[in-house]
């Protein structure tokens, strides 16, 4: 449950600190941004209690980033949503860089956890991120961090508190390793963890199938949660324009009268780029595509309450083109079903469109 005083409490202090530094110290801002016009075609399926198909078109995003180098080591990165019905602060965080063997990242920012999560919107492979990935994986929070790299090895380890529960402290950390890498071609292996101080706030599992427009289906227990334990695990191969990943994630909930609900679940992605040019790749994370033309995706998803007995699985094909560095078009077709007490619930089909402009 959202404490929307908390969240615009902590999302002016965060802005006002930023603009006030970067007022103060700023020799130079960069200014970016994004916008992202989706289009959901789908089954009655992906609908609660629904007969008929439907159909959504939405701004999906429309963002503004401010990054300034201040001086002596100093970075700030300020970004702001105006899709939604409200002003969303995303990003609004300080970075000092003047340590040799780490960086100093104090404010909102993401958690280190799941490189699917970690990896831009805007660069994004798919339109949606996995299921297993949106349900378990932490996102932006109000926190302290510090990261080093090697060329090798890249690590990160932060506190952090949920912005939409205040009462929520966790310590989460990542560490990636490449045992082999030339250039753009390498192996990526990650190992991440989320200890979660709940403090008796809401936790459940309510998610949509992979598909925005669409009603949020796969739901487990509402709990009252005491402590949550994350654990991730990541591989990524990338060759010769072919992009293979795979993440599998597990959640422990234990309640506040000690109950245990267990989550698990992953993908497994491979996408191809018809020019034979790989993605960007800096510091444990993937990048944009680097050559403009056209790539193929396939994806396999699937999220399992255990407690609960059920499941989710979701089988995904996408087309992009990317037309240059500013201009993409995405197209995903989805087929997802349920489990639920061992009883097997009808595929349910989906298509997705998105047209994304960034500068």
């Amino acid at each position: 449950m959202k404490n929307n005083n908390h969240r615009a409490s902590t999302n002016i202090v965060a802005t006002s600190l930023l603009f006030a530094s970067t007022n103060l110290w700023a020799t130079a801002i960069k200014i970016s941004g994004e916008l992202m016009l989706d289009h959901d075609t789908f089954d009655a399926g992906y609908i609660e209690d629904g007969v008929d198909a439907s159909a959504l078109s939405e701004l999906r995003r429309a963002q503004l980033s401010f990054k300034t180098t201040w001086i002596d080591d100093w970075k700030a990165k300020l970004k702001i949503d105006f899709a939604g019905d409200d002003v969303e602060v995303k990003d609004a965080y300080l970075q000092y860089s003047g340590f040799d063997w780490a960086n100093v990242t104090l404010g909102q920012h993401k958690e280190p956890f799941s490189l699917e999560k970690l990896s831009s919107s805007s660069d994004a492979i798919m339109i949606e991120r996995s299921l297993s990935t949106t349900a378990l994986a932490p996102g932006r929070s109000i926190g302290v961090s510090v990261n080093g790299s090697t060329d090798a090895l890249n690590w990160q380890l932060g506190y952090f508190q949920e912005e939409d529960e205040p009462d929520t402290h966790a310590i989460t950390g990542r560490v990636t390793w490449l045992p082999y890498r030339q250039g753009n071609e390498f192996v990526h292996l990650g190992l991440a963890f989320s200890e979660r101080d709940l403090n008796g706030g809401d936790f459940r599992v309510n998610e949509k199938l992979e598909v925005h427009g669409a009603d949020s289906l796969f739901e487990g227990e509402q709990l009252l949660g005491n402590k949550a334990s994350l654990q991730g695990l990541e591989f990524l191969w990338q060759q010769s324009g072919f992009t293979t990943m795979a993440e599998w994630q597990q959640a422990t909930v234990t309640d506040i009268n000690n109950a245990e609900y267990n989550y698990q679940g992953g993908y497994v992605q491979l996408s191809y780029q018809f020019s034979g040019n790989n993605r960007a790749y800096k510091q444990g994370k993937l990048g944009a595509v680097t050559t403009p033309g056209w790539e193929i995706i396939s994806r396999y998803s699937q999220l399992a309450l255990v407690e609960e007995s059920r499941e989710a699985h979701i089988y995904s094909l996408g087309l992009n083109y990317i037309v240059n560095k500013n201009l993409k078009f995405m197209a995903d077709y989805i087929k997802a079903r349920q489990i639920e007490t061992g009883n097997e619930l009808d595929f349910s089909d989906a298509i997705s469109l998105r047209v994304q402009y960034s500068f």
